[in-house]
């Protein structure tokens, strides 16, 4: 492992998932590529730090660290904070089953940090609390990458994309106009079947860049419902973003 500083365990933590909850030193050194004497101190360390817990066969899963800092960052986050208390009577305002999602960039992906779901929608979103998504593909990232300066988003298209300069220049228009308008809306580019409707979400002071969006399925969708989705996304989009323009203000008084 020629990796250094906290790569050397983020390494290590990304190969825990579902399809493999538990790994061994064995398991972990052919999949990284590195010596077990090496892996045998950073598990050590992460162990004593509560990064990962032993459990049976010398076998070992996530700790218990993550389910304490999840709840430190419910309470403390300012987008959490601001935008999750609306999501629920977002609900109430779209006729037809739909899951409402926060999400905000993260890294090279965009990520839901929050979600509710109305009791009568039975389909299934690919978008899931904590889980990173495709950062140039349905509403919900695309209205994301649309609060972002041109450098910026130039850059990650880049990153993310063929990297040919007319399709950088296509998807840059795109999310232009998406910062027009203030909605984003795609079918069929995460699931199959189901519609994403996004607002961007900004806040410069806080440092956040996210989206507000609804997912439905596209056989519900009508002309007589889609101003009804573009009127409720906006206008809680844009309350969330005074509730974090709020939370900026009191922030720079307690400092």
């Amino acid at each position: 492992m020629t990796t250094t500083g906290i790569t050397r365990y983020t390494r290590i933590l990304a190969l825990f998932d579902e399809t493999h909850p538990t790994w061994t030193v064995a398991e972990i050194s052919a999949a990284l590529d590195t010596s077990a004497s090496t892996l045998y101190r950073l598990i050590r360390e992460m162990v004593a730090a509560d990064l990962l817990e032993s459990t049976v066969e010398s076998r070992y899963r996530l700790g218990p660290l993550f389910v304490e800092y999840y709840r430190r960052l419910k309470l403390t986050d300012p987008l959490v904070l601001s935008g999750s208390k609306f999501l629920r009577p977002l609900l109430s305002q779209i006729p037809c089953p739909c899951t409402t999602i926060l999400a905000r960039l993260y890294g090279r992906t965009v990520m839901c940090v929050a979600e509710e779901r109305s009791s009568v929608a039975t389909f299934v979103t690919s978008y899931e609390l904590g889980r990173p998504m495709p950062l140039l593909r349905g509403a919900t990232s695309k209205a994301v990458l649309s609060t972002l300066p041109k450098r910026q988003i130039m850059s990650l298209i880049a990153q993310g994309a063929s990297g040919a300069k007319e399709d950088a220049e296509a998807l840059y228009t795109e999310f232009t106009s998406i910062r027009k308008i203030g909605i984003s809306e795609t079918h069929g580019e995460i699931d199959t079947g189901l519609v994403g409707i996004a607002a961007p979400l900004r806040s410069t002071e806080l440092g956040i860049n996210a989206s507000l969006s609804a997912i439905i399925e596209e056989r519900t969708l009508t002309e007589e419902i889609r101003p009804q989705l573009y009127a409720a996304l906006s206008s809680t989009a844009r309350m969330i973003e005074g509730f974090m323009a709020e939370r900026a203000a009191d922030a720079k008084e307690v400092s």
